[in-house]
């Protein structure tokens, strides 16, 4: 069953999101459902997403984890201490350099460790770079934003919120493997549920560099047969490139959309995107931390990993994969969105993309 996607400006009672979206932003959040299981998803740059942030995290009945590559966010720091203070168990994985640097927070960051909240993570061969949260072991907050003001304020980004146990139990499993430092193939857990369904719809769950994400996303590439719509901050990876290659020789549209500066870094493969013929924009607005490919407007990879050969095979990263026609919409008409760098108070559903998309 399919997502529907509503813009709400109050979302309903029962809903940990329960704060006024100014009508400004009223389209970076978005909600529905998966059969009888809520959805919510928020994008950014805007005032909604550090919103969504601390009632996410104020929503916390009994356990919070969360799992950050940065945070630098006063209010949100706050937010997880008052969550401990009022009897909810909250362990805070933080990446260490970015710790070390997080001046705004000093304060507060000192102080969970004196609570025994703060495990600052270091990965010798990547980064740990996820940035989930689990509520309650029931509800699991991730995607490509980080907490900081940049993620806020100055970056396309995007959250998506789902409600599953076998959802939080894999993102459990993955925090407590970056806890106990099983960083790698070798030492890592098994993901316990790599596909999950909920309410009908099919999720498959994917953690780098232990799984096999680089062979998942060639495979759903390999599906496509009518049009590819790629968000990347890096994209490097040469399987990705070859299978979209394969794909626009079957007749396949593909649009990319890359971060201006990182399309610049000599291992970026701008070049060969556009020289094979796919329609490829470096983003004329701010910077693009999005890592989403949209295949034929019913699959959406979503996540922190960005597509490269360090995401896939040295960081610790989160990706899920989504069969949701509408939920793809969305993602599409975000995708035109950045590919105009249209503030979100300019209609964006009347403008095709290249190639009649």
């Amino acid at each position: 069953m399919a997502i529907a996607l509503v813009l709400w400006a109050t979302v309903a009672a029962g809903s940990p999101f329960q704060f006024q979206v100014d009508p400004f932003y009223a389209e970076t959040m978005l909600t529905g459902r998966f059969g009888d299981k809520p959805v919510y998803f928020f994008l950014g740059p805007s005032p909604t997403m550090e919103k969504a942030l601390v009632a996410f995290i104020e929503s916390a009945g009994k356990t919070l984890d969360v799992c950050v590559f940065d945070l630098n966010l006063p209010q949100v720091a706050q937010a997880l201490l008052a969550a401990e203070a009022r009897g909810v168990k909250v362990r805070v994985i933080l990446d260490r350099d970015n710790a070390q640097r997080a001046y705004d927070i000093e304060d507060e960051l000192v102080e969970m460790e004196k609570r025994g909240m703060l495990t600052r993570a270091h990965n010798r061969s990547g980064l740990m770079h996820n940035k989930f949260m689990i509520a309650d072991g029931e509800r699991v907050w991730t995607g490509s934003y980080n907490f900081t003001r940049n993620g806020s304020n100055f970056n396309d980004n995007h959250v998506i919120v789902l409600e599953s146990e076998e959802l939080a139990e894999n993102y459990s499993r993955e925090w407590t493997e970056i806890f106990e430092k099983r960083h790698g193939k070798r030492f890592a857990y098994p993901t316990p549920h790599p596909q999950v369904t909920i309410g009908g719809t099919v999720i498959q769950n994917y953690f780098t560099p232990e799984d096999d994400t680089r062979e998942a996303l060639v495979a759903e590439l390999g599906k496509a047969t009518n049009e590819i719509a790629i968000m990347a901050f890096s994209f490097t990876d040469g399987d990705l490139t070859a299978a979209i290659r394969q794909a626009l020789g079957r007749g396949v549209q593909a649009i990319i959309l890359l971060d201006s500066g990182m399309a610049k870094h000599p291992g970026a493969n701008t070049k060969e995107l556009e020289e094979m013929g796919a329609h490829v924009r470096r983003s004329p607005g701010v910077r693009l931390h999005h890592k989403v490919i949209v295949i034929d407007r019913e699959t959406v990879v979503l996540g922190s990993a960005n597509f490269s050969k360090s995401a896939f095979d040295r960081n610790d990263e989160n990706v899920l994969i989504v069969k949701a026609p509408n939920f793809a919409q969305a993602m599409l008409r975000e995708a035109i969105r950045c590919w105009r760098a249209d503030p979100y108070w300019i209609t964006k559903w009347r403008t095709a993309l290249p190639g009649g998309m």
